[in-house]
């Protein structure tokens, strides 16, 4: 059963790890065209999409930001599939994708279709064999008539319109949350709990792609509790360094160089090797740094005003950018100061440390960051 789960976490990882840059490219290119926009005094730029000059080119420009955000559910759909069942899966992939877009089915609609697409491929592949002449039509026509058929039945027979719903009613309940000063405070503490957690791994990436799963909805905040959360750990443990330099060896101090640089850019695994010197201490570290850094920068009120752009840098693209740069310094002072206080980070640690029991017991707990 473990095994089971380790494959469908693989698989589902497969298909974000292709999602990535897609959204963050997108979210850059509509960001840039909101910023000239604003720079001639516009914040909407719709009202110039039949118009000339240069203000009709810079909204031609935004759309292909859009149009690229909008791919989330077809690249998410098809990768899946691809991950379970290689590229005979990619045609059903892309076909369930697309129709969890078109039907509303959202970010779980493509998740749905795409590992349906994958066993459906896996299993045809498997069970019809064709000999003789006629056996070059199955990869070609048979194969992707069967897989894609099924899948679209699937998807817009039987699970798009349950699905749509179960999309809408969530994003009207998230939508009235952020509505919410105390419910977004909530709303901020969960996400940036996920995103501190296993900083890459399953949780961290289930609640980046809430987020941005609800920006391709138009539901911006989010998105940007997220983005402060990323940066908070890899941030913290880069300050740590600094704040107290005997704390760590050469090699831990070198480290924090980098973490530095990977909490400016918004990469969360830039806190893995701190945190693999003793994660039953640090953990829970993160996971609060992450949670009072997001609520405080909510609390202040970081609002949406464009897509938002992840990384430090990124506060160009939120209301109300102290309170965005607030709330990462908040949390990454928390492992900034937490971290020198819970953890020796020198050799002597590894070298002289008496060793008890239950300090044997902690060092066989094995954590896994894929």
């Amino acid at each position: 059963m473990k095994g089971k789960l380790n494959e469908v976490k693989d698989h589902l990882m497969t298909g974000i790890s292709y999602v990535l840059p897609v959204i963050i490219a997108g979210s850059l290119v509509v960001a840039i065209a909101k910023i000239i926009g604003f720079a001639f005094g516009y914040t909407d730029l719709n009202e110039f999409a039949e118009t000339s000059g240069v203000l009709h080119y810079v909204y031609l420009f935004e759309q292909v930001g859009w149009t690229a955000i909008g791919m989330l559910n077809l690249v998410l759909g098809a990768f899946i599939a691809y991950s379970i069942a290689g590229k005979p899966a990619l045609a059903a992939g892309f076909v369930g994708g697309m129709l969890a877009s078109s039907t509303n089915a959202g970010f779980l609609g493509a998740v749905i279709a795409g590992f349906f697409a994958g066993w459906i491929t896996n299993w045809v592949k498997n069970n019809i064999k064709i000999k003789g002449s006629l056996s070059g039509a199955l990869p070609l026509i048979i194969l992707p008539l069967i897989t894609v058929g099924a899948t679209g039945i699937l998807m817009a027979i039987i699970l798009g319109g349950p699905l749509g719903w179960v999309n809408t009613a969530l994003l009207d309940w998230i939508t009235e949350m952020t509505q919410s000063n105390t419910n977004v405070v909530v709303l901020a503490l969960v996400l940036g709990a996920m995103i501190a957690f296993d900083m890459g791994g399953p949780v961290n990436k289930a609640a980046w792609m809430a987020g941005n799963a609800l920006l391709m909805s138009g539901i911006y905040l989010p998105a940007i509790i997220v983005n402060a959360a990323i940066c908070i750990p890899p941030l913290g443990y880069g300050l740590a360094t600094l704040i107290k330099k005997k704390n760590y060896s050469s090699e831990f101090r070198e480290t924090g160089k980098g973490s530095l640089v990977m909490g400016i850019i918004g990469i969360t695994e830039g806190a893995i090797p701190f945190t693999l010197r003793h994660p039953l201490k640090l953990i829970p570290l993160n996971v609060v740094a992450g949670a009072v850094g997001a609520a405080t920068t909510v609390a202040l009120g970081a609002h949406d005003i464009m897509p938002p752009v992840g990384g430090v840098y990124g506060f160009f693209s939120v209301g109300n950018s102290l309170a965005y740069l607030a709330g990462i310094l908040v949390g990454a002072l928390i492992i900034g100061f937490g971290a020198n206080l819970l953890v020796d980070f020198t050799d002597k640690e590894d070298s002289s440390e008496t060793k008890g029991d239950n300090d044997l017991a902690e060092d066989e707990i094995e954590l896994s960051f894929d």
